[in-house]
């Protein structure tokens, strides 16, 4: 979930107005390889492009959260969770569309066609951005940048992040193969990375309570982050995801000036479709 920004309420890799904090099925896990496929084993695509077949489900779960503490306020935690499922309405690789359901705890479903691109482009509802999401169903390479023509498990290498995404400012990030399953086309790859300056869609202000009682609400202005986790992809889908960032904060107003530190976490697994849910 990626999937997803709690002033948001977005978690996921697709972008929903009113979430990142982007992130994938169950039933991915089972699909075979097909003659789309190259035959070469150590290539990306052999574990990055996704074999989707119409009228398939595919789903997520995910969680994430953000928390502020520091010596002169009390900690200040925020918590989103959900679940998505995708219809494949065109199983083209390039631009797969999906009848897309989400369901965040707490608000009421919402539902729409999207289509995707590798490029962590979307469209859906006549409009076309980029989703800025840490996670999500599918790889992305805004988030991931472009995996090299060969991989093999050991190889690292680093990938500049262009523009303020969920759980990050523009930055540098090493991208490291940790485990390949050829046999499976599946791969789990390491992410770590920093940057400066505020994500896609940061609370620029904040409301905390000082340790005296009084609510107070700030200006937040953000220092370096680092954040490092680890993913596993099936033919491009995500199986499991993990990212925790952790950056200094200064909050200023009226006069007060507090030193603090934020940390964020996302979470997101594949799950089964079924008609219950």
């Amino acid at each position: 979930m990626v999937l997803f920004n709690i002033k948001t309420m977005r978690i996921k890799h697709f972008y929903l107005p009113a979430l990142l904090i982007s992130i994938c099925t169950y039933s991915a896990i089972a699909q075979k390889s097909s003659s789309k496929q190259t035959a070469d084993k150590n290539s990306s695509d052999w574990f990055i492009k996704p074999v989707f077949k119409k009228g398939e489900m595919l789903g997520n779960i995910y969680s994430r959260a953000i928390a502020y503490s520091g010596d002169d306020f009390k900690d200040l935690v925020q918590r989103v969770s959900g679940s998505s499922t995708y219809k494949v309405l065109d199983d083209d690789y390039l631009k797969p569309v999906f009848n897309e359901t989400d369901v965040y705890d707490g608000r009421p479903a919402t539902n729409t066609t999207i289509t995707v691109e590798p490029s962590g482009k979307v469209s859906f509802n006549n409009q076309t951005m980029m989703n800025s999401s840490a996670s999500g169903l599918m790889y992305s390479e805004l988030v991931w940048g472009k995996l090299p023509a060969k991989i093999h498990e050991g190889d690292s290498w680093k990938i500049n992040i262009g523009q303020p995404w969920e759980l990050g400012g523009p930055g540098e990030q090493t991208v490291t193969v940790m485990q390949v399953d050829a046999a499976h086309h599946t791969i789990m790859l390491k992410r770590e990375g920093s940057s400066e300056g505020y994500y896609d869609y940061d609370a620029k202000q904040i409301s905390i309570t000082t340790k005296d009682g009084k609510s107070v609400k700030m200006d937040m202005a953000p220092g370096t982050s680092h954040w490092i986790g680890y993913t596993i992809f099936k033919n491009g889908i995500v199986i499991s995801d993990e990212l925790l960032v952790t950056r200094p904060i200064t909050l200023t107003a009226e006069g007060l000036k507090f030193d603090g530190k934020e940390r964020e976490y996302i979470l997101l697994n594949a799950m089964p479709v079924d008609d219950k849910q």
